[in-house]
């Protein structure tokens, strides 16, 4: 007796359209659908695998140094372009059953099958130049990546001229780049090994001009230029100093960064040298550094630190409400890749709060602020800080005494907007000048503002909010510099004061701080963008919890809020 079959999932005749699909009327289901294996994949490697070890269903020959492999000839056309215009192209090869392959080793065409075939490949230092040479021949980039890998693995000071080698001869830029970095990484014990000076000119200037060169001090790339032209015995024992003279071409002298070595070891120097090309350019140095209240406009890319990273940095502040118990001072730096934070020198003078900040061609400027020693004394005392050495020193005071004012950058110069000082609400406005290391007054503020903050957009000067007596404001002031004059601009979306603003791709947000709309003071957490080209305001994403008086800085086209205060909460 046969058995019975029933389908129980099947549809009888009549529940069928006339076109053979299912009623959409009946059914969701869908008539038409595409199942996927990923297992296919790998089934079919081994399948093509066990055919080449079991030699079935060859159909070519390659002769490579006289010796024959067998493979097929489908799959070396579906592999690379090479085998693909060899046999589809319409090329004699298409009719032959051998075919001499010339420029590559046995040894290497069996390593290229065997990726063909397996998608693995096994590399050594005896074979991996031969299978560098095959892939390039056959066009294999991902083979050709392979090698770079394996030779970079294999990369130290005895062979980096061999592999720079090939890679300028198979212009393979990958591998270009790691010997690049290879030397960026290690130079200062590189720049002592016997291959240094065999190096190319042009790559080891390229390495030692860069801001991505890992020394602890300028003076490593200092040691590392004299030794391309000099023998680490010869700069050990100070011959370099009685050897240099006028007519020496010291090219890699030109990538130190004088300015950036300490001016004690600096004055050494000069006084060792007799007149040459590298003493000038120590004298340069030296006057960079006798100058010192001139150094921000005195900026060239040979004042850079070797840095490649924007830090944020913080400093000032309260740790909680009784200011005279605050701690040490601390000056810290942040990068998010670090996912902590890094103390550096004390901050200046006594614990400070409410001070203005800016940064202006790569220094630092503590602007004012409130002493909080002796309760809240408004200062007019300023700081500058140089990340190039670390240190710290004093700029001309402002004029009158200024704190919760807002300090801003532009066209070259450095505003002092409003304020307090120790008994008075300020409409002042004054502006510094690095070249002449001098405060001067400007266009003062229509009406007096403290609390408030403000950002540079372009070359104009935006401020919001902020107090007047015990009023809670949401106005937008503009200052144009080159008209020396303050325009209103639309009102924000909510008063509030003890905030911080930004300036991102041409907007300005507004951000935390506090009120007192519901009669007691309350954080703000709605955070306003204004258009300075529609003149506008919108609101954006709220923060998700308050902050007063915060620390606000951009980084990468990312904002970012530092600490403050709760009054919600308490202290941040």
């Amino acid at each position: 007796m046969k058995p019975e079959f029933r389908f129980s999932a099947m549809a009888e005749d009549r529940d069928l359209s006339p076109m053979g699909g299912r009623p959409t009327s009946s059914s969701s289901r869908k008539c038409r659908q595409t199942f996927w294996s990923s297992s296919h994949f790998c089934s079919l490697l081994d399948g093509l695998v066990g055919l080449r070890q079991a030699g079935l269903l060859f159909d070519v020959v390659l002769l490579v140094e006289g010796k024959p492999i067998q493979a097929h000839r489908i799959l070396l056309a579906a592999s690379c372009d090479y085998f693909r215009g060899m046999f589809a192209g319409g090329l004699r090869e298409t009719q032959q059953n051998e075919i001499p392959i010339h420029g590559v080793t046995h040894v290497a065409m069996k390593k290229i099958l065997d990726y063909i075939y397996t998608s693995e490949i096994e590399l050594d230092l005896e074979c991996v130049q031969e299978v560098l040479v095959a892939a390039t021949l056959f066009q294999l980039e991902i083979v050709i990546g392979f090698c770079c890998d394996f030779l970079y693995s294999w990369l130290d000071e005895t062979n980096i001229l061999e592999v720079h080698h090939l890679a300028e001869m198979y212009e393979l830029k990958q591998l270009k780049a790691r010997v690049h970095s290879y030397i960026l990484k290690n130079i200062q014990s590189l720049s002592r090994a016997d291959m240094y000076r065999q190096l190319p000119q042009e790559q080891v200037y390229k390495a030692l001009s860069s801001n991505e060169l890992q020394v602890s001090s300028e003076n490593e790339v200092y040691e590392a230029a004299l030794h391309f032209h000099f023998s680490p015995e010869q700069v050990e024992t100070d011959q370099v100093y009685l050897q240099v003279s006028q007519q020496d071409n010291l090219k890699m002298l030109e990538t130190v960064r004088f300015c950036l070595i300490e001016k004690h070891i600096l004055e050494r120097l000069h006084s060792r040298l007799s007149p040459c090309p590298l003493r000038d350019l120590v004298s340069e140095a030296l006057k960079y550094h006798e100058l010192e209240i001139l150094q921000p406009v005195r900026q060239s890319p040979l004042t850079q630190p070797r840095s490649t990273l924007h830090c944020i940095l913080g400093f000032g502040g309260m740790f909680c409400s009784i200011p005279y118990i605050d701690p040490e001072p601390l000056f810290q730096v942040y990068h998010p890749s670090w996912g902590e934070w890094k103390t550096l020198s004390a901050a200046p003078g006594s614990q400070m709060s409410n001070q203005g900040i800016a940064v202006l061609n790569n220094f630092a400027y503590l602007i004012g602020g409130d002493k909080n020693t002796r309760r809240f004394r408004a200062e007019t005392r300023c700081w500058r800080y140089d990340p190039r050495h670390n240190r710290w020193c004093t700029i001309q005071p402002l004029q009158r005494q200024h704190a919760d004012h807002c300090v801003c950058v532009a066209g070259g110069h450095i505003y002092a907007i409003g304020g307090r000082d120790y008994s008075n609400e300020l409409d002042t406005v004054e502006r510094y000048d690095p070249r002449t290391n001098r405060w001067e007054y400007v266009a003062s503020l229509k009406r007096e503002v403290y609390a408030h903050a403000g950002a540079t957009v372009g070359e104009k000067i935006y401020i919001t909010c902020g107090r007047r007596g015990m009023t809670y404001l949401k106005e937008t002031l503009c200052y144009d510099p080159a008209e020396n004059a303050w325009t209103e601009c639309a009102q924000g979306p909510v008063e509030r004061a003890w905030h911080g603003m930004a300036s991102v791709n041409g907007r300005v947000y507004v951000i935390g701080g506090s009120n007192d709309e519901h009669g007691y003071r309350r954080d703000v957490v709605k955070v306003g963008c204004f258009n300075p080209d529609t003149d506008s305001w919108s609101v954006v994403s709220p923060l998700p919890s308050g902050h007063g008086e915060p620390g606000v800085a951009v980084l990468d086209r990312r904002i970012y809020i530092l600490g403050g205060r709760s009054h919600d909460r308490g202290p941040g």
